[in-house]
């Protein structure tokens, strides 16, 4: 059969079992050959697919130069997941024949499965060159290069004259328009664009998503978007658009480039550092609309055609530099002087050389390619600045102090040593040949690091707002770099529930409800501008539930898993200003409709007082209702509603109300009036050592309590949920900090109308006691899969196992502690293991959510409009 005839009446059946629509018959061996290549094929249509290959496999050998015959050997092995053996025939076969359309669509599809995109769409557009019509290829780069049958990008004309699209003067940013020059103070939103169930580089890629975005950013008083890298072409294509209608205000753009450590910590390693050039050349061309990205892992592609570059008021380059990196390249280099084309310095220690070099990279490539200019910075932060703080204690003089003090020494160290070395702007200044200049952007916490809220001086300052150290640490770091414009590219604080670290004016790490975060967000940017930087970026556009906060890091197995499900116990998931929230918005509010909560399955019922107990879940929380009688009162009863989650053979047997249970229990809801409600735990089941590190005195080498491993106990002992969240710290004077203790498991009362961290609610128009309790304070390390901890070993990863299911009895009690009924009943004051059916909730891989802006955007809005 011609090969040209296959191609069109196989394209369907091309996709679905990848056989090559063009099959080739012919071939320069005898007519035999023919034959039994036919047969071959006749198999592989067949489906017996081992026939198929062993026919391919012995018609090579007999005939080497039969293109059609190693292209039928890797189609084959391809449909047997050997992928080594299809690439390896497949390259055998354009070796025979480069004109192949088969080989180049087989060779492509080897390319896709095995994560090398770029090759993949190289392959895929030989074939298509070959035989245009060739579905299976065409459907390959319809998937991985969308833009791929469009007509190459026409290089833009560079411009006759060096355009400065942006300049830095006397402390500020200023940016043309039609009267000349304007000063302008950046006020704006960090854009991340992971939504839930996907990683930072799985980007959204429909224009009108950004486009909502933007608009609303505007809405509410933004001058400027940041992004960390590069996103799909949709995003700018959405920006360029609505600068266009909104010309009067457009929405200005600083755009990153990313980052991630080198090999070995070696800055010049040759293919890393090759990498990262390409990526600014490519960051340049993405701007001027001027780029066909491949697709690469982990990254955006796709064409560029949309040109943002009059609306890009700055770079920032990099990461937040771990300052061990940083140290180990320092080492061993002596200081020196750089001077490149746009920026110089002298006596730059070796890391900042390095940046300068960076930037003066990326400086030199657009004005060359593209003679335009525009402010560049590189990524810094409290740890590695360039001030010194005499609270902020090394390793060894924080060893030193607790040796005299007759405490242990540490036996394991959770954070950077925050004072050891910095980077500095200041030794960086921009060449005469450099219109457009330099600035200082810094990524600046109001919690974080110790010495921005133990210093003793930062403590002592004024902002308009009062007290405030996170005022006096960027007044000091202002004023180091008097006449460089410092940038806050991120400040904000979380609504999360969990708490990671206080803070002396209340500008915590979590524990805010969403109130509390609109307050201290608008705060922290009237403070940076009072402060005299030159803009304010907010942390961050959306809530992220890919992120970890180094609370429950170790808590979330497998850790791949953690975009599917909102940990709201860990204080880097909720920064959004649009807050993106579990289930599909319907389910069950604390203070909502009764009706939402009644329809929750029932796992027990019958009792006297206690009617039933219903359960439910979303993907953060695990939700309870307890259905009572007119005559239960929060004032004068206690309701305890106990949770076994891992098997009923482990566990806590003496309840509440003198019970005795054949289940065991890992878990404590002590519902004993408004105020004094708890989550308490099964002491083995506890995973964080808490007081017990206080006592101990290594308050910050025992976090976890390890093994986290249920036992039988017949005692009714339970513990709170304590967890350390400002370690023990000794300032170089010796002056000793002690560690701050909080209790994740006190729970708070109300309906989310009023706070959005409420955790119950008595209804008791409704007759409902309403409970909603976030997995992570379950024992759940992956809901989505039903995982939960259960280990044996003190070290490495922590153990998990997957759930039984769970099994919840409930306890009534007067203020006595006497039992006033129990669900199930138990006549003989004995809880039947019969009588708890386990409970499981249906898996999932994709989440629900839904979202809304938080009250943040509102404060934000009433900040940013003032004149």
């Amino acid at each position: 059969m011609p090969p040209n005839l296959h191609v069109a009446r196989r394209a369907c059946l091309a996709l679905l079992l990848l056989q090559p629509a063009r099959l080739a018959a012919q071939s320069p061996c005898p007519p035999e050959q023919g034959r039994a290549l036919d047969s071959a094929w006749s198999a592989y249509r067949a489906d017996s697919i081992e026939v198929a290959r062993a026919r391919f496999l012995d018609l090579t050998r007999s005939c080497p130069a039969a293109a059609g015959a190693w292209a039928g050997l890797g189609f084959a092995s391809l449909r047997l997941d050997d992928l080594a053996a299809a690439e390896s025939a497949f390259r055998e076969a354009l070796a025979v024949d480069r004109g192949s359309a088969d080989a180049w669509d087989g060779l492509a599809h080897v390319m896709a499965r095995t994560d090398r995109a770029p090759e993949a769409v190289t392959a895929a557009r030989e074939a298509v060159s070959i035989a245009p019509g060739y579905a299976s290829s065409r459907a390959l780069l319809d998937r991985l290069a969308p833009d791929w049958d469009r007509p190459p990008l026409a290089p833009a004309p560079r411009p006759a004259t060096l355009r400065v699209d942006a300049r830095v003067r006397d402390g500020r940013f200023e940016v043309p328009g039609p009267r000349g020059w304007s000063a302008v103070y950046l006020q704006g939103v960090n854009l991340g664009a992971a939504l839930p169930g996907r990683f930072p580089a799985e980007f959204p890629v429909d224009s009108g998503l950004y486009r909502g975005w933007l608009d609303s950013m505007a809405a509410m008083g933004a001058n400027v978007v940041r992004v960390y890298t590069l996103l799909p072409p949709a995003f700018y294509r959405a920006l360029r658009g609505r600068n266009l209608e909104h010309q009067e205000r457009p929405l200005l753009l600083v755009q990153g480039v990313w980052a991630e450590l080198p090999p070995d910590g070696n800055f010049d390693d040759p293919a890393w550092l090759g990498d990262l050039r390409g990526e600014v050349r490519r960051a340049t061309e993405v701007i001027h609309g001027a780029a066909e990205v491949a697709p690469r892992p982990g990254h955006a592609a796709g064409r560029y055609d949309a040109d943002v570059s009059p609306w890009v008021v700055a770079w920032i380059l990099g990461r937040e530099w771990e300052p061990f990196a940083v140290a180990a390249y320092d080492r061993g280099r002596a200081r020196a002087a750089f001077h490149g084309r746009w920026f110089e310095g002298e006596a730059l220690p070796a890391m900042d050389r390095w940046l300068a070099a960076l930037c003066d990279f990326l400086v030199n490539w657009e004005v060359e390619r593209f003679n335009a200019i525009r402010p560049v910075a590189y990524v810094n932060w409290p740890t590695l600045d360039p001030l010194t703080h005499p609270t902020e204690s090394s390793p060894e003089e924080e060893a030193a102090w607790r040796q005299r003090a007759g405490r242990p020494l540490l036996t394991q160290r959770h954070e950077y040593d925050n004072d050891g070395l910095g980077l500095d702007a200041n030794l960086l200044r921009p060449t005469p040949a450099n219109p457009a200049g330099w600035f200082a952007s810094y990524h600046a916490y109001p919690y974080y690091p110790d010495f921005v809220i133990q210093d003793p001086g930062y403590a002592s300052a004024r902002s308009s707002f009062g007290p405030s150290s996170y005022f006096g640490y960027l007044r000091d770091l202002v004023a180091h770099h008097a006449g460089l414009p410092v940038v806050i590219s991120e400040f904000g604080v979380p609504s999360s529930r969990g708490l990671a670290h206080r803070q002396p004016q209340g500008l915590h790490h979590g524990g805010l409800d969403e109130r509390g975060q609109a307050a201290a967000d608008a705060r922290l940017a009237a403070e940076i501008r009072e402060a005299g930087a030159a803009g304010a970026i907010v942390f961050a556009w959306l809530d992220e539930w890919f992120k970890h906060n180094w609370v429950t890091i170790d808590l979330a197995v497998p850790r791949d898993h953690s975009p599917r499900w909102l940990n709201v116990e860990d204080a880097e998931q909720q920064y959004g200003i649009l807050g993106l929230y579990a289930g599909d918005g319907t389910g069950p509010r604390l203070g909502g409709s009764p009706t939402a909560w009644r329809a929750l399955q029932a796992v027990q019922r019958g009792g006297r007082r206690l009617h039933s107990l219903r359960i439910g879940q979303d993907e953060a929380y695990l939700y309870l209702a307890v259905e009572t009688d007119s005559v239960v009162d929060p004032g004068r009863h206690r309701l305890a509603v106990l949770l076994d989650v891992v098997r009923p053979d482990l566990g806590q047997r003496r309840i509440p109300g003198g019970l005795r249970s054949e289940v065991g229990f890992e878990f404590l809801l002590d519902l004993r009036d408004t105020a004094q409600a708890a989550l308490l735990a099964l002491p083995e089941y506890n995973p964080y050592a808490g007081r017990e590190a206080l006592e101990d005195g290594d308050e910050r080498g025992r976090f976890h309590r390890r093994p986290i491993r249920p036992v039988n106990r017949d005692d009714a002992r339970w513990d709170s949920l304590l967890v350390i969240v400002n370690r023990a710290r000794y300032w170089r004077d010796g002056t000793m900090r002690p560690a701050q203790l909080h209790d994740r498991g006190r729970l708070r009362h109300g309906t989310q109308d009023e706070t959005s961290l409420a955790d119950w609610y008595w209804d008791r128009a409704a007759r409902l006691v309403t409970i909603r309790i976030p997995w992570g304070l379950l024992g759940v390390t992956d809901p989505s899969t039903g995982r939960v901890a259960f280990e044996f070993a003190r070290e490495g990863e922590f153990g998990t196992t997957v759930t039984e299911g769970f099994r919840v009895g409930a306890v009534l009690l007067d203020a006595a502690g006497m039992r006033l009924d129990a669900l199930p009943a138990a006549p003989d004051g004995t809880w039947r293991a019969a009588d708890f059916a386990p409970w499981r909730w249906p898996e999932w891989t994709e989440p629900r959510f839904h979202s809304r802006l938080k009250p943040a955007y509102e404060s934000l809005r009433q900040l940013w409009s003032e004149p």
